[in-house]
């Protein structure tokens, strides 16, 4: 049986799907038991306690500790014999474990599908704040034709269905999707390696954490790294990173600044290892950030990877001249914010006009995707 192509009208259509899903809004007085005690869990409870909502504990499989919030900590076995019909809040949000197998676990102790993130997000946002990916149903579902449009200049099927699936997900309607992942190793793959065997290649990494991708690159016998730039403004990151490369005894430049849309000063969350970020609120670390077209005006650079926590539209802008002048291979997360999944590729699609455009998908979830774009040879 053939594949089936993803078309414009299939995108439209799962707006019209998630809009006759009916909505959700937690009355307060209201009584929840969270899944999850962990960061995003707590948040939520926070969040709910301040509109009125009495949380009454949480749940979790393998409880550590017997109180949370000075509410109590329950496994599966005591909610079920405790309070039979709890209404569940899911409070974990992350890449660690597929949303199936947690809703696996929440019908097998016998209770009715929890409320999920997306659902909550709408009336909890202020509080929760900056989530990654994680948006109200409503921006997504104005995007639509956006997407499609989106969808329309990608290079290949798969990419397709994976743009399609990633919104069906995020809106509720393709569970399943939580645990895909592409055959394709993450970042140095078949999709990328092509353009960079062959030859010394020169390599950018923004937001290059304790080194790992740059160790992944260079354990390819394929490719030939003759010079590397590690940008990572995290202090605990940077000496890491040091110590790795000095490991390796290869030629990197470690360099403990962010890359930016230009030369600025900027507040930064430190200390939070992969998902270190800049602060919009102005607490944190004092961070240098500049543009790669000011650090590199005049190198050639052959392949750039940007992992940088929601920045990466700022990154791009502030590396035109770079890509249009070398058409490197570009590497970029497409999960840090909603909107990346449409304007990030509408972005690059202007930077490089001549290139090909994939969408991979590397952890549970929709955390890791990337946007792979590739010079046509």
């Amino acid at each position: 049986m053939a594949e089936k192509t993803y078309s414009c009208a299939d995108f439209l259509s799962l707006r019209d799907q998630a809009i006759a899903l009916p909505g959700v809004h937690i009355e307060a007085g209201r009584h929840i038991w969270i899944f999850g005690a962990g960061n995003f869990g707590r948040s939520l409870a926070t969040a709910m306690q301040a509109q009125g909502i009495v949380v009454e504990g949480f749940v979790e499989t393998s409880p550590g500790v017997t109180s949370v919030l000075d509410l109590p900590v329950l496994n599966w076995s005591q909610l079920a014999s405790e309070h039979p019909q709890a209404q569940l809040a899911l409070g974990i949000f992350n890449r660690d474990t597929p949303y199936d197998e947690l809703l696996g676990l929440v019908a097998g102790a016998g209770f009715a599908p929890p409320l999920m993130p997306w659902m909550l997000y709408e009336q909890f946002s202020q509080a929760l704040g900056w989530r990654f990916w994680l948006g109200a149903r409503s921006f997504l579902l104005e995007a639509m034709d956006r997407i499609a449009s989106v969808a329309d200049a990608l290079a290949d099927q798969e990419s397709r269905k994976i743009l399609y699936r990633m919104c069906a997900f995020r809106l509720g309607l393709d569970m399943e999707y939580s645990s895909f992942l592409s055959n394709e190793t993450r970042y140095i793959n078949e999709l990328t390696l092509p353009a960079l065997q062959g030859r010394d290649i020169t390599y950018v990494d923004c937001g290059a954490y304790d080194g790992d991708s740059y160790e992944e690159l260079i354990a390819q016998p394929q490719i030939s790294c003759k010079q590397a730039f590690l940008l990572e403004p995290d202090p605990q990151n940077f000496a890491r990173l040091v110590s790795q490369v000095a490991l390796k005894q290869t030629h990197a430049v470690c360099l403990p600044i962010a890359a930016a849309e230009t030369y600025s000063i900027l507040t930064f969350n430190a200390g939070q290892g992969e998902a270190c970020s800049i602060s919009l609120e102005g607490a944190g670390t004092s961070i240098a950030a500049v543009a790669l077209d000011q650090l590199l005006p005049c190198m050639p650079v052959d392949l750039i990877k940007l992992d940088v926590e929601g920045a990466e539209a700022q990154v791009l802008r502030g590396a035109e001249q770079i890509i249009r002048r070398s058409h490197p291979v570009l590497i970029v997360s497409l999960y840090h914010n909603p909107q990346d999944l449409w304007a990030l590729p509408e972005l690059l699609f202007d930077l490089c006009p001549n290139y090909r455009f994939y969408i991979r998908q590397h952890s549970p979830n929709t955390f890791e995707s990337v946007l792979y774009a590739v010079p046509n040879q």
